[in-house]
């Protein structure tokens, strides 16, 4: 954290941090690191316009994020009490007021997946889809991202997100097979269309998101095969 220190001694403070974790998937020796190395610089501090657009794969988890205290506080930062997977909003929220980070290319985080009671195990996040699509609603209600995010890297980059986290909640509830999770997913992208109409088209004509309407069973069989990718991406088990 010399890096940090060194900043804060120039009177140049950063809200966010960046830096690397690791996936430690039970029953597999080989250890997956997520780093930003091809999209931002290292130990410099940043701004939006300055990073490149962060591809499919290099979204900022929990496991990479360490925001400033005193900026949580003054945007007013509340986390839903007694529900699972809000450290997505813990990441999403922030973003907008985020006007200075950098990133430290070292493997903080070791994030252990694969037990069967693990939060992100499918058949878990399957048995708790309510708190999975209200976590997702409550992200959708945070901002009208055309209107109330400047940066376009940055808007880019949270449309990619609320896209991802649209996705985890459709694939849920096709794999789960029942009709009711399928109305669900159904009410879930009207909800978002009839909150941001701009961001829906943009993300309902994407690649995930032609994916996850594909008509029939085949398409149903085509949305539940980017499971797969999705899950290397946020780390199911």
């Amino acid at each position: 954290m010399e890096t940090v220190k060194a900043f804060e001694r120039d009177g140049k403070e950063v809200d966010m941090i960046l830096s690397n974790y690791v996936y430690d998937k039970a029953g597999k020796k080989h250890k997956k690191v997520m780093n930003y190395r091809s999209v931002l610089p290292q130990n410099q501090i940043l701004d939006w316009d300055r990073a490149k657009k962060l591809r499919l794969g290099q979204y900022i988890l929990m496991h990479s994020v360490i925001y400033r205290t005193e900026m949580l506080k003054e945007c007013h930062l509340e986390l839903p009490k007694h529900t699972f997977y809000v450290d997505n909003i813990y990441v999403y929220y922030p973003l907008p007021y985020v006007k200075r980070f950098c990133y430290i290319d070292t493997n903080f985080y070791l994030y252990y997946i694969g037990r069967e009671d693990q939060s992100v195990n499918e058949k878990v996040m399957i048995g708790r889809l309510d708190q999975q699509i209200f976590v997702t609603k409550a992200m959708i209600d945070m901002y009208c991202l055309e209107k109330d995010v400047k940066s376009e890297k940055l808007r880019h980059y949270m449309r990619n997100y609320l896209a991802m986290m649209m996705t985890i909640s459709t694939v849920l509830c096709i794999r789960s097979k029942e009709d009711e999770n399928l109305e669900k997913m159904r009410e879930l992208w009207q909800y978002l269309k009839e909150a941001d109409g701009a961001t829906y088209t943009k993300i309902r004509h994407s690649l995930l998101g032609t994916l996850c309407h594909l008509p029939g069973k085949s398409g149903r069989a085509i949305g539940t095969g980017i499971y797969s990718i999705v899950r290397k991406v946020v780390g199911f088990s």
